[in-house]
């Protein structure tokens, strides 16, 4: 009876599990893995370590990045890069290593290969579903569906609700307890936030050989990510400055937080952002997870402390941010430069960028050292980067130095799929460059530290300067107008090649007016 009534609690509780995007966001490698990272793999190193618990009588076992490594590729993975990249996600999403939160970061990586399936499968299955041959006036005509894009996190329910029975199996196998790795990957609906996924399981009384359907039954798109942002969020109206007049064919961008109660994460999305400058340094943007999506030829001052930031299909744009507490993902980018300081970065299909990065100043925010400074670059689909030292400072970021543009240690850089075509051609993927950078200053008021203002008088004093310089000049009249005539052909040749600074000015004076 006890059984029963629990079970018809959770019923009219209509309960659901939610998807974690953030797990995927945080612990996805840059870059497809190679073919070893399997199911099989996968099942034979949790076996392995299964019987190491048993001789040592470990319910768990911690284990170091050698270790893993080594009983990694004794079970068939190759590629030891690889493998060190996902033992460092690991260690930067979990509080401590263990071999289960490790088993579920392999697993995640499958996601590459389940889409991939998805596509070919859904192409097929369109085909299938044609209604052909048609009459359509006077001749047969196939009537095509709409394709359908599914975001991300929809891919990641559909990989989930494909999976999951296999991903029980490695966590779960004979265990008579719930398996706590899993409350990471799903979060009750309908209940208090202190409410995980094993303690709402186990309230339920379901026997474990019945917890994989009742799970997948109840399994939902992730309620706390870009789509609930979009769908659900506030829509944010920040002002934007101009960076030239011609923007009659370019889309309105949107900016949107998701704003509901209860939400572990703050989204803030930033999409469509074209020819603009933004600048911003606020509560509201204190403390979220940002996603900067296909911004062209812009400038973008995000200058509150973030908690994580991904940059996916932007061109030609500046982004300069203060503090990153866990992560930056940049994806798909071309001549990008970003400006940040994080303890973790990864690229994967973005060329000819600059990344000017160090780790975060505040050890407040996470327990990192400089020697967990880490630039994760997927070989592959990669090329032509360059990474130096962060060169910003200003009121709030808490530096106490203001040469902030050395490393005291350099980052490490893991090189996932290195391409054996490069190296033939000598091409160089990453350039690191460790000598001092010249600081930047902020472009805005009131903002920068009190030695280092910027200058807004700094062309007019050269301007100044020349002037008197020519007069002391012994020349005649006609000379200085051949020297003027040289001077202004060179100045126009150096306007041209500053022609990206002046949007910056252009976008500056048109946000400072809408201000």
């Amino acid at each position: 009876l006890i059984h029963f009534i629990k079970r018809g609690l959770i019923e009219r509780m209509d309960l659901k599990f939610h998807v974690n995007s953030e797990l995927f966001d945080r612990l996805l490698l840059p870059g497809i893995p190679n073919n070893t990272v399997n199911f099989g793999n996968i099942k034979k190193l949790a076996k392995l370590w299964k019987i190491r618990r048993e001789c040592t009588n470990q319910k768990e076992l911690h284990i170091s990045q050698t270790t893993f490594i080594k009983d990694a590729l004794s079970v068939g993975f190759k590629d030891e890069q690889m493998l060190e990249a996902i033992f460092i996600l690991s260690q930067h999403y979990f509080s401590e290593v263990k071999t289960d939160n490790l088993l579920l970061a392999l697993f995640l990586q499958l996601i590459y290969t389940h889409n991939l399936s998805l596509t070919r499968s859904s192409s097929v299955e369109r085909l299938s579903r044609e209604e052909w041959p048609r009459k359509y006036e006077n001749h047969l005509a196939a009537l095509r569906p709409k394709p359908v894009k599914l975001h991300e996190e929809e891919e990641q329910l559909k990989f989930l609700q494909y999976r999951f029975k296999d991903l029980w199996s490695i966590l779960q196998e004979d265990q008579p307890t719930l398996n706590p790795t899993l409350d990471h990957l799903l979060n009750p609906s309908n209940t208090s936030q202190d409410m995980t996924f094993t303690k709402v399981i186990s309230k339920a009384d379901i026997p474990m050989n019945q917890v994989p359907d009742f799970v997948l039954a109840r399994l939902e798109v992730c309620k706390n990510g870009v789509l609930s942002c979009i769908k659900q969020g506030r829509r944010l109206s920040w002002p934007l400055g101009d960076n030239t007049r011609c923007l009659e064919t370019s889309q309105p961008a949107k900016m949107a937080i998701d704003c509901q109660k209860n939400n572990q994460r703050k989204i803030i999305v930033i999409n469509q952002i074209n020819e603009k400058t933004l600048g911003k340094f606020s509560s509201t943007l204190d403390g979220g997870t940002v996603k900067i999506h296909r911004c062209k030829n812009s400038f973008l001052y995000l200058l509150s402390p973030l908690e994580s930031l991904t940059i996916t299909k932007c061109e030609n744009t500046r982004i300069i941010t203060g503090q990153v507490t866990n992560i930056v993902r940049v994806r798909d980018c071309r001549n990008v430069e970003l400006v940040t300081m994080s303890p973790l970065v990864t690229v994967e299909a973005s060329w000819e960028s600059s990344l000017l990065v160090s780790p975060p100043n505040d050890r407040k925010l996470r327990e990192f050292s400089d020697r967990d400074f880490t630039i994760l670059v997927d070989g592959q689909t990669c090329g032509k980067l360059e990474v130096k030292p962060y060169n910003v400072n200003y009121k709030g970021l808490g530096l106490q130095d203001e040469r902030v543009s050395v490393w005291k240690v350099e980052p490490k850089i893991v090189i996932i799929n290195p391409s054996m075509q490069r190296s033939s051609r000598n091409e160089e993927l990453i350039h690191l460059s460790s000598e001092e950078t010249q600081p930047s200053k902020i472009p805005f008021i009131n903002i920068n530290l009190p030695n280092s203002q910027f200058d807004e008088r700094k062309g007019e004093d050269v301007s100044e300067t020349w002037r008197q310089y020519l007069e002391q000049q012994d020349l005649t009249s006609e000379e200085k107008e051949r020297v003027e005539g040289e001077v202004s052909k060179l100045f126009s040749r150096w306007c041209r090649i500053q022609k990206k600074s002046r949007k910056e000015i252009n976008g500056l004076i048109s946000l400072a007016n809408k201000l």
